[in-house]
C-alpha cells in the first residue's frame, strides 16, 4: 500500500496560495498541476473535484480541507499539497477557516487505498505540531521532509 510520505512530490507543493473561495483555491491548485502524468483531463478532474465540493465540503477542524474526487482520468492516486496566505470557508463545521490544502485525485477502483490514506492523514492533522511545522515551512523540500517524518 502506498504511503502519505510517497505521495507528495515537490512539484505538487504550493506555499502562500490565495483564493477567494474554496473552489477558486481548487481551480488554482488544479491549474499548477498541469503536466501531471497521472491525471488525463485536468478540466474533467477539476470539474469532478467542484461537483463533490459542493455536494458535501471537505473543510475539517484545525485549519485543513481535503478536497478531492474518484475519477476514471486518474492513473493512480495522486496529491497536492497548498498552504494558503490567508483561510479560506471550506465547510468545517467548527466554521474555521482553512489553510492547509490536501487535494487528491482517485482512480475508481482505489478507493480503499485512498480511504486508508486519508485516515492516516487525519490523524497527523490532528496533532498540533504537524500542523504548526507545515504553516512554518520555508519550501516545498521543507513540507516533504515534514510529511516523511510523520
Amino acid at each position: 500500500m502506498q504511503e502519505i510520505r510517497n505521495l507528495l512530490k515537490p512539484e505538487y507543493v504550493f506555499l502562500e496560495l490565495s483564493g477567494k473561495s474554496r473552489l477558486d483555491v481548487i481551480h488554482k491548485i488544479v491549474q499548477k498541476m498541469s503536466g501531471i502524468d497521472e491525471i488525463d483531463d485536468l478540466d474533467q478532474f477539476e470539474k469532478e473535484v467542484v461537483r463533490r465540493e459542493r455536494e458535501i465540503p471537505t473543510g475539517l477542524q484545525k485549519g485543513a480541507a481535503l478536497p478531492h474526487a474518484r475519477s476514471r482520468v486518474v492513473k493512480k492516486i495522486v496529491m497536492a499539497f497548498a498552504r494558503l496566505k490567508k483561510g479560506v470557508d471550506f465547510g468545517a463545521d467548527s466554521g474555521e477557516p482553512a489553510r492547509l490544502i490536501f487535494l487528491f485525485g482517485v482512480p475508481n477502483d482505489a478507493i480503499n487505498e485512498y480511504l486508508k490514506l486519508v485516515a492516516n492523514l487525519c490523524r497527523l492533522l490532528r496533532e498540533e505540531d504537524f500542523r504548526s511545522k507545515l504553516l512554518d515551512a520555508k519550501n516545498s523540500e521543507d513540507v516533504i521532509e515534514i510529511m516523511q517524518r510523520s
